[in-house]
């Protein structure tokens, strides 16, 4: 998403307030061109491009005042925004965005307040990483996103620069078990685990003879493990990783190493045990075998290299052309392999296929291929997983290209969905045993729930009845049930309880003797100011005659959550869980789809209305509230 002059207005105003460090100015004036391309990404290895500063311009940002100016936005040769700066405090820049072909790539935010951490996010096509500095040297002291390839790759880093300080920001820690809910017993054990992984940073370079030149090339990690946080009394569930094998090319040469156990905690894997050389054991990662079989040695080489080679910037030509040709490669490797080893290089080819099929048009070759896996490996005694992986991946492909190419004018838009439908329904009726089934069977009932047909409802609550009857320990299941419950909720008692954002209070949303309104929002909603300002009028007319607002915020991150409150003047009882909207406990128990969301309660503590939109409660909470 191309990010405008207001978007990064609003994100400023959701996220923590700034101060541009030591790069900064005294003075949130309008800057030149020539100096803002002086200014660096802080955290090393970030992707942005730099264009001719000749060819750009610069030009305020309108503040809320006329005249008033809150930063500067540096746009290229072809309008797309390069660079950003923007002020709140009016002393300094508070928050410096990098683009990436007119898309958000970059951004670091610097607190004024000195307890506050340094923020760092890689957005767009430069991942999803989110890492805090708290105590403001430049180092990232703790990732509150990271997703596990990301956290593979910080983790080679870390061995290659044999760099204690950078895997500590990725380690699990007792504060992150206790929130889980783990019982403390088991807290203890793990944390005691993580003691002695900064020595085996250096152990496992030494081991393996890496250099500071070795990179990483690709990590494969079994099914994630999943103890139901009701099974030890816990307020989220326990997800893992037990093991995972990570490839990296170091001067032409393939090397393994280990991850050990990671951990999700909301939504950054954490690592337990550290590194240790050589590829998982049996069970680990590597289903086929070796990581790189002797085979195809020199094409995997020659992978190694051409990954090292990502377009700058990756626009989506230089993407479709690198994905076609890093297939090319692949598809050398998988015709070398024999059967029982093919898999994980069957994967990485449909990813790539994939990948390039999505910046092509209809009908294109790469969808060709992929369905050509489906069919072929789809027969007896050829590989399930296999077949399913590029089932998948091509119906998901399909869409994509066929939303890219959808008429102006949206008539086409029934039928594409319809389409979508029914290839999610072929999918989860072909392959129920696969890896994507749950997420499959979840986005199957969450198109037929917003399809917008009469049984809309009818349908969508057949798939949930079969997420919870076959894919109950998922957390497609969970949520399944949790929209079961939703669909059935009016009429009944209200349920739902959850702990009170920035505090360890549980509160639970039934208030016997109360009108009760739940909404469910999230910083990021487009809806958010509105909503507030229309809750905080129904607070002023109908709060002494007994209503009561509690509000579930489905962010990832409660600080993010905190500021989005002040901002927008959101009122009630703000209840939050770790995990956002795909993993919140919260979110869980009514199988929230998407904010916002809104219930409301009698003083009975049944629910009358679900699905309320905010302008439409008012009738309702007047008539319950006489």
């Amino acid at each position: 998403m191309t990010t405008s002059h207001v978007t990064v207005k609003t994100l400023a105003a959701l996220t923590l307030l700034v101060g541009f460090g030591s790069t900064g100015r005294a003075d949130p004036a309008p800057v030149t061109v020539d100096w803002a391309f002086k200014q660096a990404p802080r955290q090393p290895g970030v992707n942005v491009p730099t264009p001719a500063a000749a060819q750009c311009k610069v030009a305020p940002i309108p503040g809320d005042k006329p005249g008033k100016s809150v930063g500067s936005i540096i746009t290229g040769p072809d309008g797309k925004p390069v660079r950003q700066f923007v002020s709140y405090d009016d002393k300094t820049f508070n928050i410096v965005v990098y683009f990436v072909d007119g898309v958000e790539a970059y951004r670091e935010v610097y607190p004024p307040d000195p307890k506050e951490p340094f923020q760092f996010r890689w957005l767009g096509p430069n991942g999803t990483k989110w890492g805090l500095d708290r105590n403001r040297d430049g180092v990232i002291d703790d990732w509150v996103v990271i997703s596990p390839e990301e956290a593979s790759q910080e983790l080679v880093q870390a061995v290659t620069t044999r760099d204690p300080k950078r895997i500590e920001a990725l380690l699990v820690t007792k504060e992150n078990l206790t929130a889980l809910g783990l019982p403390s017993a088991d807290a203890d054990k793990i944390a005691a685990r993580t003691a002695g992984a900064a020595k085996r940073v250096g152990e496992t370079a030494t081991a393996l003879k890496l250099t500071d030149k070795a990179k990483w090339v690709h990590v494969e990690y079994g099914i994630p493990n999943t103890r139901a946080a009701d099974s030890f009394g816990g307020r989220q569930d326990y997800t893992a990783y037990k093991n995972g094998t990570i490839l990296v090319e170091d001067g032409g040469k393939g090397q393994a190493l280990q991850t050990g156990e990671l951990i999700l905690i909301g939504k950054a894997w954490k690592l337990v045990d550290g590194p240790s050389a050589g590829a998982a054991p049996q069970g680990g990662s590597t289903p086929d075998g070796p990581v790189v079989p002797e085979e195809v040695r020199p094409l995997v080489e020659r992978l190694n290299k051409f990954d090292q080679n990502v377009p700058n910037p990756p626009t989506p030509a230089a993407m479709y052309e690198f994905n076609s040709k890093r297939a090319e490669l692949l598809e050398q490797i998988h015709e070398r392999l024999p059967e029982d080893k093919k898999e994980t290089w069957a994967k990485m080819l449909l990813d790539s296929h994939a990948a390039a099929a999505e910046n092509d048009k209809p009908g294109n070759k790469h969808l060709a291929r992929l369905d050509q896996f489906k069919k072929t490996y789809a027969a007896p005694n050829m590989n399930p997983a296999i077949a399913s992986y590029a089932a998948y991946r091509l119906l998901y492909a399909e869409n994509s290209v066929a939303m890219a190419n959808m008429k102006p004018d949206g008539s086409d838009l029934a039928a594409i969905q319809d389409k979508w439908r029914a290839a999610l329904e072929e999918f989860v009726k072909a392959f129920p045993q696969s890896a994507d089934a749950p997420e499959a069977h979840w986005r199957l009932a969450m198109a037929q729930e917003h399809s917008g047909a009469k049984d809309a409802e009818t349908k969508a609550r057949t798939v949930y009845e079969t997420l919870v009857k076959n894919y109950a320990d998922t957390p497609q299941g969970a949520k399944g049930a949790g929209a079961l419950k939703r669909l059935d909720s009016e009429g009944k008692p209200l349920e739902l309880t959850g702990q009170v954002l920035g505090t360890n209070q549980t509160f639970s949303a039934a208030q016997p003797g109360k009108v009760v309104v739940v909404y469910y929002w999230a910083s990021w909603s487009d809806s958010l100011a509105e909503d507030a300002k229309k809750l905080q009028a129904l607070v002023k007319d109908y709060e002494k005659k007994g209503l009561v607002v509690v509000t579930v915020s489905l962010d990832h991150d409660a600080k993010q959550a905190t500021e989005a409150i002040k901002t927008s003047g959101l009122p009630g009882t703000h209840l939050f869980a770790e995990g956002g909207l795909d993993r919140s406990a919260l979110a869980a128990t009514y199988g929230i789809l998407a904010p916002p969301y809104v219930f409301v309660a009698g003083k009975d503590g049944k629910v009358v209305k679900r699905n309320s939109g905010i302008a439409a409660i008012e009738e309702e909470v007047k008539k319950l509230a006489q």
